[in-house]
């Protein structure tokens, strides 16, 4: 599942190509896609609107148009491909077609993707309204300090990997990226979120902001299915534990377990259960 680095690359990919268009029309093959509007008014409240930016909310991009948002979840598989005009092909279901001769495809193999269309532009507003009132501040929100972030956990008693995937409490982090962040705050993913200090609370925070960091920078993780538009990512070259065979650190070999029905890896020497 495309997770919050390989989201802002679609973003920061699509901005490049898709800023400035203009939909001439829009043709829709598979309707479940669309959520809180009739497939009908979704096309036609789309027509003639100009692509004036790309924003992301934790794993979810924003198309942002004239006085309307496009609010687009890739899900398992999804990801946008831009083309000429011309048929559609397989598992290609929402087609903007643009007013240049060009056309942005969302193609999912699985249908698990979903869009939702606001006719606003306030964002606030757009905040409280599902599906967006329940995605927490994501790590590089400048709100979410670490007490913010104690004071959330403090209430869990979930194991912290699982709480890691809780998009109401911290929005972005997936299963690959929250294995990479207990390793480097060298947390054991079983352990009781509550029984995090504000320091380890403090260390969850920083890592999370560091790989994502890095993550971005390397245009995400490449794993089975994720690609974005010509651009496919490198930061699993770079992972330490998740899928690996030894620890970096003290060359233990590492465990995998399921945690909430994850697949978790993790070092149990280096990553220690908290008493």
């Amino acid at each position: 599942m495309p997770e919050l680095p390989e989201v802002e690359t679609v973003r920061r990919d699509l901005k490049r190509h898709v800023l400035g268009k203009t939909i001439q029309r829009v043709g829709i093959v598979y309707e479940k896609i669309i959520r809180n509007i009739a497939p009908d008014d979704f096309m036609v409240a789309l027509q003639g609107q100009t692509i004036s930016d790309l924003k992301r909310k934790g794993k979810y991009l924003l198309f942002m148009l004239e006085g309307a948002v496009l609010v687009s979840h890739l899900r398992m598989e999804g990801k946008y491909i831009l083309k000429k005009d011309e048929p559609p092909a397989k598992h290609e279901h929402v087609i903007f077609h643009f007013t240049d001769g060009s056309s942005l495809r969302y193609h999912d193999v699985r249908k698990f993707g979903t869009m939702d269309l606001f006719q606003t532009d306030d964002l606030e507003s757009i905040y409280l309204m599902p599906p967006l009132n329940k995605v927490g501040h994501d790590p590089f929100d400048d709100e979410l300090t670490p007490e913010m972030l104690h004071e959330r956990f403090q209430k869990i008693s979930k194991p912290i990997k699982t709480t890691l995937l809780d998009q109401r409490i911290m929005s972005g982090l997936g299963n690959i990226y929250a294995d990479e962040v207990c390793f480097l705050a060298k947390i054991h993913p079983e352990t009781s979120t509550k029984k995090l200090s504000l320091e380890r609370v403090a260390a969850v925070l920083f890592h999370a902001r560091e790989v994502l960091k890095k993550a971005i920078a390397l245009g995400g993780t490449t794993i089975k299915s994720f690609s974005s538009h010509e651009i496919s990512g490198r930061f699993q070259n770079e992972l330490l534990v998740h899928t690996k065979e030894n620890c970096p650190n003290c060359r233990e070999r590492i465990t995998k377990i399921k945690v909430g029905g994850r697949g978790t890896y993790f070092c149990e020497r280096c990553q220690r259960m908290e008493k």
